[in-house]
């Protein structure tokens, strides 16, 4: 059993797709998330205390931190990480990750590639330049997508919905992984810990 521990929908369809191209299975995950990463930093030392037992991939954004190793310092302190804990940082959100593989969002778009930055984890917010990007997008993917107008939410109702099945369907992390470190790293990290 592999414990998942995301921010949310979108980070946890990430992770078992790495799982899945890592040569796991996805029925082998138990997945635990709440929306945002206050959860998951308030519950960090419970996945220390799991991973003492068995692997724990927790697997959060950036945001407005500065970098990778300061957001550890932050949640973690002096604390000593179990090697079973995978813990994970995404530069600067998910969606960064999704954006590095421009093949398959431009075929997911009906956009060209070359309209897709190609270093998405220069983008200082990555969501609101895939929904930038989403303008383009076919009528019925747009209306998922992107918000109504005039709607306080920052995306549309099928957002999640749309990206998990292009997650699941046409996203490669082996892809991805050329234009993306942090999602690499995170990729290699999960492969060990099946092995």
């Amino acid at each position: 059993m592999l414990l998942v521990a995301t921010e949310d929908e979108l980070s946890e369809a990430v992770v078992c797709r790495l799982v899945i191209e890592a040569g796991g299975s996805e029925a082998g995950v138990r997945a635990v998330r709440k929306n945002g990463y206050g959860y998951l930093r308030r519950s960090i030392d419970k996945f220390c205390e799991t991973a003492r037992r068995a692997p724990v991939v927790v697997l959060t954004d950036l945001d407005a931190a500065s970098c990778p190793p300061a957001l550890m310092r932050d949640w973690f302190g002096a604390k000593v990480r179990p090697p079973n804990l995978v813990f994970r940082v995404a530069v600067r959100e998910v969606e960064a990750w999704l954006l590095a593989d421009r093949e398959g969002m431009g075929m997911f778009l009906h956009i060209s590639p070359q309209k897709i930055d190609a270093e998405p984890e220069s983008l200082q917010d990555p969501k609101q330049y895939l929904l930038r990007l989403a303008r383009s997008a076919p009528r019925d993917l747009r209306d998922d997508l992107l918000p109504m107008k005039g709607a306080a939410a920052s995306q549309g109702f099928g957002y999640n919905s749309r990206l998990c099945e292009f997650i699941r369907t046409s996203w490669s992390a082996e892809r991805a992984s050329g234009r993306s470190p942090s999602l690499a790293k995170a990729s290699r990290r999960i492969r060990e810990a099946l092995t």
